[in-house]
């Protein structure tokens, strides 16, 4: 007697209208369906892009247990449709990430591709790890605490018990190491991008704060851009803009005044590049969803002009099956 099994249905049928579902993704933001979406990277590998992201209840605090406690992953190849897969990747209940997993941000190197992620506690407790995958679906524990631990640093205010900020890490190749910018406080109490340096992705040597706010409690979701022989250092916070500051050196950058760029946006990533103009993802404020935009950086004041048209994305070879010459890919 063959019986049918009803549970195993039931799975399969509401994992596949998940992975299905549609919606106008470029007018109304992307989210996976019920959740919401913050803090995000994507990736590129052949045609498809891969988003790894925040996921969580509208209206549920992140600060509240059982909220934000794993990441979700979408694959598209113009942005426009996207397939929703099963969350990639957990806290661990016993480990010292037991509260929530943050902002992840991810790069391949040596045939495997590497999560760096925010960590917390229960408490909201944070520290920066690492995760690796051979395929970008099923991750594990590369290191079995903290790759950044700001307690062990002596400009750092991090500490180990009720809450401390340690956030947002973000990783990029500068000449022959890898860079990781992270927000952070200093013991003044000033918010800060903070800067660490590796050569294997598991060992980090600190490089103290690279840049410092001059009005910020919290800096919040940092990304480091080249832009010909310039280095811009992005962040949100308590500000009302999305904003950047600029140096000639990609290690330090001198106290300023942040530009602004968009009102009610952050965790900005960029997607690909033609000449002086950039393809950017963000996520909003009001909505959090994912959102594009354009930035042309030969304008007088440069600024991010939402993409909703799907043939605006030709230009950056999406939508088309033209190959992208002379375009780069800047996804981590």
């Amino acid at each position: 007697m063959k019986i049918k099994n009803l549970d195993f249905e039931c799975y399969r049928a509401a994992t596949q209208q998940h992975a299905e579902y549609q919606q106008d993704w470029l007018k109304t933001g992307y989210a996976p369906r019920g959740y919401y979406l913050k803090d995000f990277c994507l990736i590129n590998e052949g045609a498809q892009w891969h988003l790894f992201h925040i996921a969580g209840t509208p209206g549920v605090s992140c600060c509240l247990p059982g909220n934000e406690i794993w990441f979700g992953h979408a694959t598209t190849t113009d942005f426009c449709t996207w397939t929703t897969h099963l969350p990639c990747f957990y806290i661990d209940p016993a480990g010292w990430d037991c509260g929530h997993v943050f902002a992840p941000s991810v790069v391949k190197h040596a045939g495997k591709y590497w999560m760096f992620y925010t960590g917390c506690s229960v408490e909201n407790t944070q520290r920066i790890g690492v995760a690796v995958s051979a395929d970008l679906f099923r991750w594990e524990r590369a290191a079995p605490r903290p790759v950044i631990r700001p307690e062990e640093y002596p400009w750092a205010f991090c500490p180990t018990v009720n809450g401390s900020a340690c956030r947002d890490p973000h990783v990029c190749r500068v000449a022959d190491e890898f860079v990781m910018f992270y927000t952070a406080v200093t013991k003044a109490g000033r918010g800060c991008v903070a800067r660490a340096t590796s050569t294997d992705l598991l060992h980090w040597n600190d490089g103290g704060p690279a840049y410092v706010a001059p009005s910020l409690a919290h800096c919040e979701s940092s990304t480091m851009q080249p832009l010909g022989d310039k280095f811009l250092l992005f962040f949100g916070g308590h500000y009302k803009y999305w904003s950047y500051v600029v140096s000639d050196n990609p290690a330090h950058w001198p106290e300023q005044k942040p530009i602004p760029l968009m009102k009610g946006i952050t965790a900005m990533e960029v997607v690909l590049t033609s000449g002086a103009r950039w393809l950017v993802a963000y996520f909003k404020f009001d909505s959090l969803r994912l959102f594009l935009g354009g930035i042309d950086w030969s304008a007088a004041t440069p600024a991010i002009d939402e993409v909703t048209d799907p043939a605006k994305l030709r230009e950056f070879g999406l939508g088309n099956n033209t190959p992208r010459v002379g375009l780069t890919s800047s996804a981590r």
